[in-house]
């Protein structure tokens, strides 16, 4: 399995890391494109991605293209911010979750 990393930033936070196996999970996969993992996805673009420099050198113009014909988004940059803003709740929400149960302790 490949590891890819990006950064996703809470309002008021520094950037944090952040797993694209986590920030394109399975449910987001399934909901938004033909794929169950972000890796398949690669898979199906034909992609040969075997490291992070490798994802990061592909072509915005060819992930743009396999972005249109799989998912239901006009670019890979709109299927990363959407990605990004539903992990981000998720993480805001997370906190929120530990903070009440820290006040009930």
């Amino acid at each position: 399995m490949i590891k890819i990393t990006g950064y996703y930033q809470l309002p008021g936070q520094m950037p944090q890391p952040v797993d694209f196996a986590e920030l394109f999970d399975t449910s987001f996969m399934r909901r938004y494109t033909h794929y169950r993992s972000f890796e398949k996805f690669l898979a199906g673009g034909h992609f040969v991605i075997k490291t992070q420099a490798d994802f990061e050198a592909l072509p915005e113009t060819q992930m743009d293209a396999h972005v249109r014909r799989t998912t239901q988004f006009p670019t890979w940059k709109a299927m990363l911010d959407t990605a990004t803003d539903i992990y981000a709740r998720r993480q805001m929400l997370s906190d929120k979750v530990a903070e009440v149960n820290d006040r009930q302790d």
